[in-house]
């Protein structure tokens, strides 16, 4: 595709822009933690991802997951993110990009495994949270990135430092110990988007802090810093990737089809709860998201599929 052709379809993509609103607002209901609020600050970001990731060639992506739970009997990555982001990856390559899933050693275990039987295994990249072997995987990743035109990176649900250098989950403990500096990612200079809900993800750095301060609980302490060049803001993050697979639905791309079907998104959630993933609400190893019950949870998935169409 040329320069002319490609602002072409940049121009022409605009079309779309309404229905994509629509399905922007709609993962953005809130389930308690003020994503209403938190995605006035990045309205039209959902569009402009979707965008970036199919005008001209398909993006290739890292896709950056997974929430450690330290506290839980037995801890393990929630739920929420890991479902998304294998979602997104799928969708990548369906619509002729590609994507590597990304996560930490203390999220493998869940992670790993419920990628599986969806994504090549080199496809999975694993990073150590010890810092001195992270500095020499982090250069690994670049090598890689540059040797594949990697051009973009999408954080799904992946908890990013506070103001005090610190990562902290949602009842404001500081999770440094069990969480890979991922953020660091951003120094390569791609393409970024985040997905969040609850203002201690990577992205939210692009929402202002007071306003993360006012609706979340603890949120002074656990909000991040980190902005992306666009920012997803939903009920559940989870919502959030589907929304972003459902944006390219709406951009006339048909491949994502089976991506949208609530099926998978059911058949993918057991794989992750099968593999140890938990609940990140009530910390139980049990096929939910964020405590939500699951017809509300798979009404939104229909509900954000069905307007995509």
């Amino acid at each position: 595709m040329t320069a002319d052709t490609g602002s072409l379809a940049s121009l022409l993509s605009w079309r779309h822009y309404p229905k994509i609103a629509r399905i922007s607002n709609l993962a953005s209901r809130d389930v308690g933690r003020g994503s209403e609020t938190l995605m006035t600050f990045s309205r039209g970001d959902l569009f402009r991802a979707a965008r970036h990731l199919t005008v001209g060639a398909p993006a290739k992506a890292l896709v950056v997951t997974g929430f450690f739970i330290p506290q839980a009997q037995e801890p393990a990555a929630e739920t929420d993110g890991p479902l998304g982001a294998i979602e997104v990856c799928m969708a990548l390559r369906a619509i002729g990009g590609d994507a590597w899933l990304v996560s930490d050693e203390c999220c493998e275990p869940v992670i790993r495994p419920a990628a599986e039987a969806q994504l090549p295994a080199d496809h999975v990249l694993i990073a150590p949270t010890e810092s001195g072997a992270f500095d020499s995987w982090m250069n690994g990743v670049i090598d890689m990135a540059k040797a594949n035109d990697i051009d973009t990176i999408i954080y799904i649900e992946r908890v990013g430092p506070a103001r005090d250098g610190r990562p902290r989950n949602m009842r404001g403990v500081d999770i440094t110990e069990w969480t890979a500096p991922l953020s660091r990612l951003t120094q390569m200079d791609l393409h970024t988007i985040g997905v969040g809900d609850g203002g201690n993800e990577i992205g939210m750095g692009r929402v202002a802090e007071y306003a993360i301060e006012g609706v979340v609980a603890h949120g002074e302490d656990i909000a991040c810093t980190v902005p992306t060049d666009q920012l997803i803001v939903s009920g559940t993050s989870n919502w959030g990737a589907h929304a972003l697979v459902c944006a390219i639905r709406a951009m006339g791309r048909t491949e994502v089809e089976p991506y949208l079907a609530p099926s998978w998104h059911q058949s993918t959630l057991e794989t992750i709860v099968s593999h140890g993933g938990l609940d990140g609400v009530h910390m139980n190893n049990v096929p939910t998201v964020d405590g939500l019950n699951p017809d509300r949870y798979y009404a939104e998935v229909k509900a954000l599929s069905a307007l995509a169409r």
